[in-house]
């Protein structure tokens, strides 16, 4: 156990009991079978209604399925407006680096609708449905990504990404392109001064990184984008991949980028994922598998030294894991998807 400096305890000490008792306030395995076992989107609503899940939602919001979307953002933002909030200075940094990558996932989301309305004319359904409906039509409409730039605060990506929509550049490069200005912001955010909370927001971050640069890489096989465009858009920031990270860049397939891959530190994930994977298969199931791996590792904080920025940057990634989830949920709920099929996309 480290030594507490003087003043360290104090400082996250507040912080550290407000997350302990939000994470116990979390869904768990009980709350999510309860969401799988129920019968449509408005059961799933319901059932997070009677557990509080939405503390500030009124009567009338729960009446508008569609405003579903809506109570999961405002819990969100919320629950990372309260942890800047507590956080002592030199951890506000970083916790508002994690804000603005969450709300680069707005961006993302965007940049999906575009692509997949001008591949096939797909319109946006209720997985967009929401507070955030308005602002994706009308991007989709105009294909107008700076109005979700501004959205996420990120001036500096507007250049780059909208060239790389004029080239018509694969969505893989341009969901890249989000995720390096976010991570790379990430990264030097916890670069503090504290040894301690610079070790524990990294190791957190790092681990992120690899499985974005490393989905990237295997991604770039399936839609032949050349090894200079995958070293471009890499996030720089080679954290626990080494040498291996290059290899499969130049491997020539996806199974030879897995093999080379198999022999890093996420060798559990990729080697069970490489024993049944076949050429053209999605590559979804290893996405989930390392994020659930990530999501291990934030649990995994709580058990250890509680006053550092790792317990609340592990709290905000978990919140963050547990939304996406309860989306997956209702919006399969919503489609008619089976539990089984809904449950292959849930990280937590």
């Amino acid at each position: 156990m480290p030594e507490l400096s003087a003043g360290k305890a104090p400082k996250y000490a507040e912080i550290s009991a407000a997350i302990r008792a939000m994470k116990s306030r979390m869904l768990g395995d009980d709350g999510r079978d309860a969401l799988l076992t129920s019968s449509s989107s408005s059961e799933c609503m319901s059932i997070l209604r009677e557990q509080g899940y939405f503390e500030t939602a009124t009567g009338e919001a729960f009446d508008q399925p569609s405003l579903w979307q809506t109570l999961l953002d405002s819990k969100m933002r919320t629950i990372i407006e309260k942890l800047i909030r507590l956080s002592p200075p030199e951890c506000r940094q970083l916790l508002e680096a994690f804000d603005s990558q969450y709300r680069l996932e707005l961006l993302k989301s965007g940049l999906r609708v575009i692509a997949a309305r001008e591949e096939d004319g797909w319109e946006l359904g209720i997985e967009e449905a929401g507070s955030s409906t308005d602002l994706l039509r009308s991007v989709v409409e105009s294909r107008n990504v700076e109005l979700l730039i501004q959205h996420a605060a990120a001036k500096g990506l507007e250049s780059d990404l909208s060239t790389a929509l004029a080239e018509k550049r694969p969505l893989a490069l341009l969901e890249a392109m989000v995720d390096k200005y976010a991570l790379t912001r990430m990264w030097k955010a916890a670069d503090m001064g504290d040894s301690l909370d610079r070790q524990a927001a990294r190791a957190l971050i790092g681990e992120l990184i690899d499985l974005l640069n490393l989905l990237l890489v295997l991604r770039s096989k399936t839609l032949k984008i050349t090894e200079a465009e995958v070293q471009e858009a890499l996030i720089p920031v080679n954290y626990r991949l080494g040498e291996n990270l290059s290899e499969a860049a130049s491997a020539g397939s996806v199974v030879s980028a897995l093999r080379v891959l198999a022999k890093t530190t996420y060798a559990d994930q990729v080697g069970i994922f490489l024993d049944s994977y076949k050429e053209d298969n999605t590559l979804h199931p290893l996405d989930v598998s390392l994020r659930r791996r990530h999501a291990a590792s934030c649990n995994s904080v709580f058990s250890g030294f509680p006053f550092s920025a790792g317990l609340p940057l592990a709290f905000a990634y978990l919140i963050a894991y547990e939304t996406s989830d309860v989306r997956s949920i209702i919006a399969g709920k919503h489609d008619g998807v089976s539990k089984e099929r809904i449950q292959e996309f849930l990280i937590l």
